[in-house]
């Protein structure tokens, strides 16, 4: 059950970047979040909500593969492949990327779920 919510969240989520719905980003990535990007800069929640509503990112492409999440009671480790094609502060993307996410699962209260 926990693993096809966690692969319907993050289908929402990249679809949230490529279409820089912010609403959902912001509901789906917790505000304690940590991004650590392939040159090793590390940026919070809100550094990049923001790029994404200032137009400084922008992803025309976004393709997951080479999925596998591992379990640990309520915690979730998600490791994938990227295929990002845009822009980044800047930069132009056209690669593959490696990623790790871990996701917390909570109930409706916020409570750690069991």
């Amino acid at each position: 059950m926990a693993t096809e919510i966690i692969i319907e969240k993050e289908k929402i989520l990249l679809n949230a970047f490529q279409n820089k719905d912010l609403e959902i980003l912001n509901t789906l990535i917790h505000d304690g979040a940590v991004f650590i990007l392939p040159n090793g800069m590390q940026l919070t929640k809100q550094a990049v909500i923001e790029n994404y509503r200032s137009g400084n990112t922008a992803m025309t492409a976004i393709v997951a593969s080479d999925q596998t999440i591992n379990m640990f009671g309520d915690t979730v480790v998600v490791s994938f492949t990227l295929h990002l094609k845009g822009n980044s502060i800047g930069n132009s993307i056209d690669a593959k990327f490696r990623y790790i996410r871990v996701w917390k699962l909570f109930d409706d209260a916020g409570r750690p779920s069991r």
